[in-house]
């Protein structure tokens, strides 16, 4: 009996320090910001590697659907984008975040994959991208820091 009663708290501090995520976890409107390198290489034209930054607001829903904007820095002028999108999260708090980029001066949505990890305790997201279309190359990091809890109408 007393083998099983010490076993209680170690079996409760197991579970505690593995977190468990869920798309409950990451509703919400997010302050976003990235910063990197794209290298673009198009058939018939050299490759051009440029800065780049983005900053925006985004929102999470309860079906895991983005909403949101943002300004992007690099390629010429500052361009403000719509980016509607969706987000997935697994168990162990990792994710992918689907966006469709639109910019509001008008011209081609492209489409972007980003990768994250989930921070339960600041309610953060560490943010690659993966994938912004073919031969567009990014290596860009961000942070989506939660500034509420209500995924409210986010406006840029």
């Amino acid at each position: 009996m007393k083998r099983f009663i010490l076993l209680i708290p170690l079996l409760c501090a197991i579970a505690a320090a593995q977190p468990t995520c869920g798309l409950g976890s990451v509703v919400g409107t997010y302050a976003v910001s990235y910063i990197g390198w794209v290298t673009i290489a198009l058939p018939g034209t050299p490759p051009m590697t440029i800065s780049g930054t983005i900053v925006g607001v985004v929102s999470i829903d309860w079906n895991g659907k983005l909403s949101g904007g943002g300004a992007v820095s690099g390629l010429g002028p500052v361009a403000d984008y719509d980016i509607p999108g969706t987000v997935e999260i697994k168990s162990d708090c990792t994710g992918t975040l689907r966006m469709k980029p639109k910019p509001r001066s008008g011209g081609p949505v492209g489409t972007e994959i980003d990768r994250f990890v989930f921070s339960p305790d600041d309610k953060t997201l560490i943010v690659t991208i993966v994938d912004l279309g073919p031969g567009i190359y990014p290596a860009m990091v961000g942070t989506w820091k939660r500034i509420s809890p209500v995924p409210n109408s986010a406006n840029w």
